[in-house]
């Protein structure tokens, strides 16, 4: 009975006052303290945490305007190309301008071919490069505008034999079909592909330029084995020098020497083919991309050479006449004009290099040093002007 009396005081009258105490001490630990209240925060419109004006400090998020194709193209393309596309533009031309409308598109109707030939032109046509005039981001947007005006783009599943420069320079070796008619083919070649759009062909068993192309790369028909057919250059034909059938490259101490392919590696974005001159210890790497100085396109090549004996080194120009000394840039760049192919002028710039004459040879020789750097540019226009040379001598050259 005593046991019993004790459970039920425990029950009825502890358990309740234990309950109590442990819910006052509870409530007492989790009442929030006594603080003054505070005002609500509205958040101002202008998110800009620095003290000066938006557009100051980088990273602040901002909207950025976009650019306009169709302002672009009004502003820059329209007086050839036609406000409409249609190439009736006002502009009297010496032939048609390409009609986008009609699909008229010179190397393809993609985004990165047409923005290619707007930023560098099309060598020996009206065509200028607007690479120094618009931004790559102002370049994309007339890109897309005037793909816009074309008929509707057909998707098309890639050719298998088809090698395609995208991001990053290309190469491929192996026989070269005849750049001419009636000159030979090379079993020993290379084509090197730029993310510019030009392509350079080159005979390999004595390294010689053979041709410089725009456009699309190159085709073969079959790229896991040997097809039996020599590669396919896909591009427009922008120069074959000497037709094809292009002298020796380098002249040491006055006579011509072979030069031998050392290899071939990307530099800066560019494809460079580095050389070994059969005479002396002399290396060279040869480096092309697109070139326009004001309205005129081309192409140059950058040689680094290395002559530790500094031997008399001249690089053969293949010129197909002799050449007209026309006055020197504010670059430091002399320029020179001759008789080019298919009735076009050829202009032949030269930095850190002098032009000689070697019977019918047009040379560029290079200072005697045993490290050099020589830049050859070489524009084509189809007619020469005043106009044309106040721009040679008064602008920078673009790359």
């Amino acid at each position: 009975m005593k046991d019993m009396a004790v459970n039920v005081v425990c029950t009825l009258v502890l358990a309740p006052i234990l309950a109590f105490g442990i819910f006052a001490v509870s409530w007492w630990g989790t009442m929030p303290a006594s603080v003054p209240e505070s005002p609500p925060v509205h958040s101002p419109h202008n998110q800009n945490s620095t003290k000066g004006p938006p557009g100051l400090n980088s990273s602040i998020s901002q909207n950025v305007r976009p650019v306009s194709g169709r302002t672009l193209f009004l502003a820059n393309c329209a007086s050839c190309h036609g406000s409409d596309g249609s190439g009736q533009g006002e502009m009297v031309l010496d032939r048609p301008a390409r009609s986008f409308k009609d699909g008229g598109f010179s190397f393809g109707n993609t985004i990165s071919s047409i923005e290619r030939v707007i930023s560098s032109g099309i060598p020996g046509t009206p065509m200028p490069g607007f690479k120094a005039t618009l931004d790559p981001r102002q370049r994309l947007a007339v890109a897309k505008y005037v793909q816009s005006l074309g008929p509707p783009l057909v998707v098309v599943d890639p050719d298998d034999t088809e090698l395609i420069v995208t991001d990053r320079p290309k190469v491929i070796r192996g026989e070269l079909a005849p750049v001419a008619e009636g000159q030979p083919s090379h079993v020993r070649g290379l084509i090197a592909g730029g993310t510019d759009g030009l392509s350079w062909e080159y005979r390999t068993d004595d390294v010689r330029l053979l041709a410089v192309r725009q456009g699309d790369f190159v085709k073969r028909a079959n790229w896991s084995g040997r097809s039996g057919e020599p590669i396919k250059p896909l591009g427009r034909m922008v120069r074959a020098v000497r037709g094809g059938a292009a002298g020796p490259s380098f002249y040491v101490n006055g006579k011509p020497v072979k030069s031998q392919l050392a290899g071939t590696s990307v530099v800066k974005g560019s494809m460079a083919i580095r050389q070994k001159l059969s005479v002396g210890d002399i290396h060279v790497q040869e480096v092309g991309q697109a070139a326009t100085v004001g309205a005129m396109s081309g192409y140059e090549r950058v040689y680094a050479i290395e002559n530790p004996q500094m031997d008399r080194l001249s690089i053969n120009l293949n010129l197909d006449g002799s050449a007209e000394s026309l006055g020197t840039g504010v670059n430091g760049v002399h320029w020179f004009r001759s008789t080019g192919p298919g009735g076009l002028v050829e202009i032949t710039g030269l930095r850190q290099a002098t032009l000689d004459q070697l019977n019918d040879t047009v040379l560029a020789t290079v200072p005697d040093s045993k490290a050099a750097t020589v830049t050859i540019t070489t524009l084509l226009v189809p007619e020469w002007n005043a106009e044309l040379q106040e721009t040679l001598l008064g602008k920078d050259r673009s790359a």
